[in-house]
């Protein structure tokens, strides 16, 4: 025993080495444990647990449940990390999420619904706990199943890199994995040395799943017929991946730096001459990182169009047509970033889901939570002024609700108002500029509008005396975090 306690003490300092290494936590924050009841989250949670009081931590830690609603003892899962949580003397924030009907909705697989409900839930989970860290429990085994994935999906040098041990969020968060530099068999040496308990989910056996199909069949054929080290070598070629994009990216910062001739609202100029002197891959770090900043949606970019943007570079003259109603646009010597609008480049309905976040093609967010009523928190919002939050009655909203664009002819009837406006008459009457016209949102129940965003809600969708549950809608600008 006495040695096994000593390889729990020597994990426990590989992990705080390793986070003090990447500076995940800052000494006094708070950071929200996303808590799943499997090992890998229980044995990140004690370890966070277990350096909390240290005088150079003094972190404050909460913990993060969403039920996936994909088991039949999903609910099992929930309670016995609601214990966890309670025996540790944690907050709790648990949410529920019907996966596959969201997943059969958006047209998706059941992992990608999955990601996307647990990623939203956890940033709000956060927003509501004050916490600034969202701590994941990916360890160096999930590390080296990812870089194989991307390899064989296909990716970019920054894909090779693997999973960043933080990655920012919008809104101030930013994503944790303070086990990233641990093996898993390290992780249950040291669960089953302190005497933990955990839950285990009978579906991480099924290799219909992609993630199961690369830990069960692949990798061990990988193993046995190729390298039987062949996870240390996805890890080395990960970190040397990883070293060489951050020297791409310190590199573009400096070119960017000398290279931007122009910054405004939604506009950006770059000296199209001083890019085009560079070699090919400074140039399609720096457009990438140029698009990501502005706040062009980024996962809607593909490599074909990130080539094409590369091109203009080449040429006198020329334009991209880019996803979130943007345009690059070459004229002589200046490289133009610029948003052109919905009305030139008009966007799809985007669906949203409870518990989750929704981007929209401008790189924007709706975070959507429902809530049981609390006069207070209520009160308290109303005080705020914040126009970018707003709570509708759960139970006055019909169906499903989606975000569009403003279309010619919406009316609604407005909080307050004594009957139907039409929604560009109340755009007017605010004495919007056009841009800000232009980025009104729409967010839609099957009867219409019950929220123009970021600007008034409907009469019929408003909070009262016989409200039970809400919904907590707010609206998130793209790249900086502040609601817009």
């Amino acid at each position: 025993m006495g040695a096994s306690l000593g390889h729990a003490g020597s994990f426990v300092n590989a992990v705080s080495a390793f986070a003090d290494r990447h500076g995940l936590l800052a000494p006094g924050g708070c950071v929200l444990a996303g808590v799943s009841g499997g090992a890998d989250s229980v044995v990140m949670l004690d370890v966070l647990d277990r350096l909390a009081p240290r005088p150079e931590r003094g972190w404050t830690i909460a913990v993060g449940h969403l039920n996936h609603c994909l088991r039949a003892d999903a609910d099992e899962d929930e309670q016995f990390v609601r214990r966890l949580a309670e025996s540790r003397g944690l907050e709790c924030v648990r949410g529920r999420t019907d996966v596959s009907a969201e997943a059969r909705r958006r047209g998706v697989s059941v992992e990608t619904a999955a990601r996307d409900a647990r990623y939203g839930f956890l940033a709000e989970a956060a927003r509501r706990v004050g916490a600034g860290r969202i701590a994941l429990a990916h360890h160096a085994d999930d590390q080296a199943e990812t870089v194989l994935f991307r390899m064989l999906r296909g990716t970019h040098l920054r894909g090779l890199a693997g999973m960043a041990p933080r990655r920012e969020l919008d809104g101030g968060l930013a994503v944790i994995r303070p086990l990233l530099g641990v093996r898993r068999v390290e992780i249950l040496a040291y669960g089953k040395a302190r005497g933990l308990l955990w839950r285990e989910d009978p579906t991480n056996a099924e290799t219909k799943y992609r993630r199961n199909f690369i830990r069960h069949e692949l990798l061990p054929a990988i193993r046995r017929e190729i390298n039987p080290s062949a996870d240390e070598a996805l890890l080395r070629l990960a970190a040397a991946a990883g070293e060489a994009e951050e020297h791409l990216l310190a590199t573009c910062r400096k070119l960017l730096a000398a290279a931007v001739t122009e910054r405004a609202v939604d506009e950006l100029s770059l000296d199209a001459d001083r890019l085009a002197a560079e070699a090919p891959v400074l140039r399609r770090v720096a457009l990438r990182t140029v698009l990501k900043e502005t706040g062009v949606p980024m996962r809607d970019v593909s490599a074909r169009r990130l080539a094409e943007a590369d091109a203009l570079l080449e040429t006198p003259s020329g334009a991209v047509s880019l996803p979130g109603g943007w345009e690059l646009r070459r004229r002589r010597g200046a490289l133009t970033l610029r948003r052109v609008g919905d009305a030139e480049s008009p966007w799809r309905p985007v669906p949203l889901a409870v518990g989750a976040e929704s981007r929209l093609p401008d790189g924007r967010v709706i975070v959507c939570e429902e809530l049981p009523f609390e006069a207070g928190a209520f009160a308290g919002h109303c005080r705020g002024g914040d126009r970018t939050v707003e709570w509708l009655d759960a139970d006055a909203v019909r169906g499903a609700l989606l975000a569009r664009p403003r279309r010619d002819g919406d009316s609604f009837v407005p909080l307050g108002a004594p009957g139907r406006q039409a929604a560009a008459d109340l755009l007017t009457n605010e004495k919007l500029s056009p841009a800000r016209k232009r980025r009104a949102v729409c967010i839609c129940d099957e009867g219409g509008i019950v929220w123009l965003a970021p600007l008034r809600i409907a009469e019929r969708a408003k909070v009262t005396g016989a409200t039970r549950r809400v919904l907590k809608l707010s609206l998130v600008a793209a790249g900086d975090g502040r609601a817009s």
